[in-house]
Formats: structure tokens, sequence, C-alpha cells
């Protein structure tokens, strides 16, 4: 009878123990996919954020720091007929001395 009982019992504890143990390797691969997934939105999150063009008022508060009313009449001075190097002097550029 102890026999019919175990053969009946079995299948049941098998079962009941696979769910509540499972093996060390598959929690370590769970833990690592959600540990990858998790990164992964990490670094999408970084990479949008530093592609991402500043708004205007903060490119206005950068022309201000150069001398600039704002950021059109700095692209305009640096972009424009005369040209960034023009009216910077032209640092980096050099001097032609006069052949005799």
């Amino acid at each position: 009878m102890n026999s019919l009982i175990a053969e009946a019992f079995f299948p049941l504890f098998a079962f009941h123990f696979s769910l509540y143990f499972v093996p060390l390797h598959a929690l370590w691969r769970i833990v690592m996919e959600k540990k990858k997934h998790a990164l992964r939105k990490l670094l999408e999150a970084v990479e949008k954020e530093l592609l991402h063009k500043p708004d205007k008022k903060t490119l206005d508060r950068l022309s201000l720091l150069a001398g600039f009313q704002d950021w059109e009449s700095f692209q305009e001075t640096l972009h424009g007929e005369l040209g960034g190097e023009t009216i910077y002097g032209g640092h980096g550029r050099k001097k032609e001395t006069p052949k005799a």
C-alpha cells in the first residue's frame, strides 16, 4: 500500500518542487536578462539626451556669454559674409611678411 501512495504522490511532489525550487542557473539567466534590459534602456535614454539639440532659450543664453544678443545674430556673424575668422582676428593664421 505504501508503494501505491508513493507512486501517486511523487509526480505531484516533483511538480510542486519544480515550482518553488528553480535551478540556480535559471535564476541567474533571469536576473542577467533583467539587468541587460535595464542597461539597454539606460543607454538609450543617455543617447537620446546627448544627441538632442538644445532649445532656443539655452542657445540664446550661450550666445549672451559670447557677447551677442541672441543665437541668430551669433550664427549670422559666425557664418555671414565676413566669417568668424575676420571678426575674431584670424587667430591661428600666419601673418604674411611683405616681400622686398
